[in-house]
């Protein structure tokens, strides 16, 4: 269901080597009637709570969406929920979180449609987003940083709090 909402949003994954020019390209800002548009949509979702996504210390326990920052494109990590209500074997070996666990690529002028075509049950911590640097070359570094400054500044404009993590998956020192 969530793959089939976010088929207009999925860019090729394969190798690019591309300009600088096509980096820029895939960070263009959303516009404003798009973010306006999933705003509106992300209302449902409660405001975070600081004691449920504080507590999260690596990057496997997080729950919430998780965006990978690369140099042309966003990684995004998304756990739907589990719909089966029993307690049995829940995060077990037959209802594993891997199993509901779907990543995608996206551009950044997608994230609005992207996360509002979140469902709700995949944000157990409220609206909050854990945002870290993809891993690059020292070329790619500079791109990066700048990417990762215009997804913060689009999810600030979405009303999503950013938890910002560092490469190796760890949660900043709170």
């Amino acid at each position: 269901m969530l793959a089939i909402a976010l088929a207009c949003c999925f860019v090729p994954a394969g190798c690019s080597h591309g300009s600088y020019a096509a980096g820029t390209q895939a960070f263009t800002p959303p516009s404003k009637a798009a973010k306006e548009s999933a705003r509106t949509g992300m209302d449902a979702i409660p405001p975070p709570s600081k004691n449920l996504y504080l507590a999260v210390r690596n990057e496997t326990s997080w729950q919430n969406p998780f965006i990978s920052v690369e140099s042309n494109m966003l990684q995004v990590r998304v756990y739907l929920p589990d719909l089966n209500s029993s307690q049995i074997d829940r995060g077990g070996l037959t209802r594993s979180m891997n199993a509901r666990k779907q990543e995608f690529s996206i551009r950044l002028r997608n994230l609005p449609d992207a996360l509002s075509a979140v469902p709700q049950g995949s944000w157990p911590y409220g609206r909050v987003v854990a945002v870290a640097e993809g891993y690059e070359t020292k070329q790619d570094r500079a791109q990066i940083r700048r990417n990762m400054e215009a997804t913060i500044q689009t999810l600030n404009d979405l009303g999503v709090v950013v938890d910002e993590w560092n490469q190796s998956g760890q949660p900043p020192l709170h």
